[in-house]
């Protein structure tokens, strides 16, 4: 059997619980160690950068956050310079969120400060461990998107095969 085949005694509560507050405790110095906007504003930079121009509703559901959560980060990432409005191609009526010029910087220099410290951070670590810790971050981070989503639909309902209610 292989790593991910083999089934170990299930996790106690505690043990969860332990997991939790070190995940926590990343998280929290994470977000102190920042001298950047609010995380909301780095998640929405980053999704725009990574998909190109999106309507804020749909940039709101991709990131899991209330439309009036995304338009408040919106004011404050356009008001930095780093995204702005243009008419949607396919409705002149709406609108799409578009990274500036700026705003593609300020994400690429964000990354390379992380890369930076994260190299720092991980200099001692044997390079198969961080691939493994790649793997498993990433196979918790696509478990729990999933776990949101489930919640998501049961929370509004069944809708049609085009997506209307």
């Amino acid at each position: 059997m292989t790593g991910d085949q083999r089934r170990a005694e299930p996790l106690s509560d505690e043990e969860y619980s332990e997991l939790g507050k070190s995940m926590g405790m990343l998280f929290q110095r994470i977000m102190r160690s920042r001298k950047e906007p609010e995380g909301g504003q780095l998640a929405a930079l980053g999704m725009l950068s990574r998909c190109g121009p999106v309507r804020s509703s749909d940039l709101a559901k991709e990131l899991f956050l209330d439309q009036s959560t995304v338009s408040r980060h919106v004011a404050h990432l356009e008001a930095d310079g780093l995204v702005e409005k243009v008419a949607d191609p396919s409705d002149r009526r709406a609108t799409q969120l578009h990274l500036t010029e700026l705003g593609h910087k300020h994400i690429k220099d964000f990354w390379q400060q992380r890369i930076d410290a994260m190299r720092e951070g991980f200099e001692h670590w044997d390079p198969e461990d961080l691939r493994t810790l790649t793997r498993l971050m990433t196979r918790y981070v696509e478990d729990f998107a999933a776990i949101i989503a489930k919640n998501q639909d049961a929370k509004n309902g069944p809708t049609t095969e085009d997506g209307s209610k």
